[in-house]
């Protein structure tokens, strides 16, 4: 399942991994600054389109993004 709050924290977590402002990260996914603070808070999910955009600007799976745990894996 997934937790608004686990996925939030790894965007910031990625975010400053990259050394970006959540302006930058906004500017590059082309969503206001609220937006990124909204998603990392776990307020809101990025849409579909942004999840994709967020992987990409990390280098990172879907599933490390959206922090899924899988089949078989206990954590």
């Amino acid at each position: 399942m997934l937790s608004s709050v686990k996925v939030g924290s790894k965007i910031k977590d990625l975010r400053e991994g990259k050394g970006l402002t959540q302006e930058q990260l906004a500017g590059k996914v082309y969503v206001t600054r609220q937006a990124i603070s909204s998603w990392e808070k776990g307020q809101s999910f990025p849409d579909i389109d942004n999840v994709v955009s967020l992987c990409e600007i990390f280098n990172v799976s879907l599933e490390e993004l959206l922090c899924l745990e899988k089949r078989g894996e206990n954590k």
